[in-house]
């Protein structure tokens, strides 16, 4: 990672541009960098009682490019990172990583992909430098979505421990420090809207595809061929509709097929059935609401309602189930 680094940015201290701060108080540490990422505890966890804390940050709409160094041994408890994927990779030195049940010894050879909704807990050691590319959960969760064809039927979950010598590796590893040079150069394609949508896009599209996940075998599996007109109709009009009283007959209907020729389209290009794809659509619309600051006036049980989800209870379970968390606190985040 190193010698890749220095040499994609012409031997120059990788996004020395970017410097946020340095600091060598912990609790400044830990509110500044919990600004860019998330609150989480942070103490010392050996013979050191003074940090030497130095972050650079670059964001790039959904994504950013972040460096990270304590300058001693410490200890974090980040628990659910909810919002934000995070993959961390060591330049230098190295860090014990638990993500869930998942634990990862890190080194410049290993980096770590900590998913989003599933609890973090580090020991970052003293020398130990790190590069970090923050990726939006939405953004990550909506690219996914694109490539299978389908909403998402349950949270993205990544395996943890990323090989940088791997194909998959040395690829990711590639792509950010291309990103990086451009940064670093100040590149006036960075400044387009449209280039960068489509960087972010590529980062996360290989990411989904070179990283285990509960994903990765759909996303590659060669049944992902283009659906069948009336499949993809259905799909426009759940999209448009999805908070209209809609039966399988009136799915059918509307793409002039049988009911039978409607679920096995389903079944063979979506993995799925019509009315799981509807509920799927409505739960992510409500899940859009519910971090909407904007829709603060509305209650939880009045956004979900309004999405067709009337037994509060089973509403809850499954939306827990596929985002990590209670409807409520999806609201107490969104107006914190």
């Amino acid at each position: 990672m190193t010698q890749a680094l220095m040499t994609s940015l012409g031997g120059r201290d990788a996004l020395s541009r970017f410097t946020l701060f340095h600091t060598q108080d912990l609790d400044e540490a830990r509110n500044r960098v919990a600004g860019v990422f998330c609150p989480h505890a942070l103490k010392f966890a050996g013979c050191d009682s003074r940090v030497n804390t130095r972050m650079q940050h670059a964001p790039i709409r959904g994504v950013s490019v972040n460096r990270l160094g304590y300058g001693a041994t410490v200890a974090i408890d980040a628990g659910c990172l909810h919002d934000f994927l995070l993959v961390m990779m060591p330049i230098s030195g190295h860090a014990d990583v638990c993500c869930g049940e998942q634990k990862i010894h890190s080194t410049p050879d290993l980096a770590s992909v900590v998913t989003p909704t599933l609890p973090l807990t580090e020991t970052i050691y003293d020398e130990c430098d790190q590069l970090m590319v923050k990726i939006d959960r939405q953004l990550l969760e909506n690219v996914c979505a694109q490539h299978l064809g389908h909403p998402l039927r349950k949270p993205l979950e990544f395996g943890l421990g990323l090989t940088m010598s791997s194909q998959g590796g040395v690829s990711w590893q590639a792509l950010v420090s291309y990103l990086m040079s451009e940064l670093e150069h100040q590149s006036p394609m960075l400044a387009s809207s449209l280039a960068a949508a489509q960087i972010e896009h590529l980062l996360v599209t290989t990411l989904l595809m070179i990283q285990p996940n509960n994903y990765r075998d759909e996303l590659l599996s060669p049944s992902q061929s283009i659906a069948p007109r009336h499949v993809r109709r259905v799909e426009e009009y759940i999209d448009g509709h999805a908070d209209q009283d809609l039966t399988v007959g009136d799915l059918a209907a509307h793409a002039n097929v049988s009911t039978s020729a409607l679920f096995a389209g389903f079944r063979e290009f979506r993995n799925t059935t019509p009315m799981a794809y509807l509920k799927s659509v409505r739960m992510q619309r409500v899940h859009d609401e519910l971090r909407d600051p904007s829709s603060a006036d509305r209650t939880v049980t009045c956004i979900a309602t309004h999405w067709g989800f009337h037994h509060l209870g089973h509403f809850a379970n499954a939306y827990k189930a596929r985002f990590g968390e209670s409807p409520s606190r999806t609201r107490e985040r969104a107006l914190a």
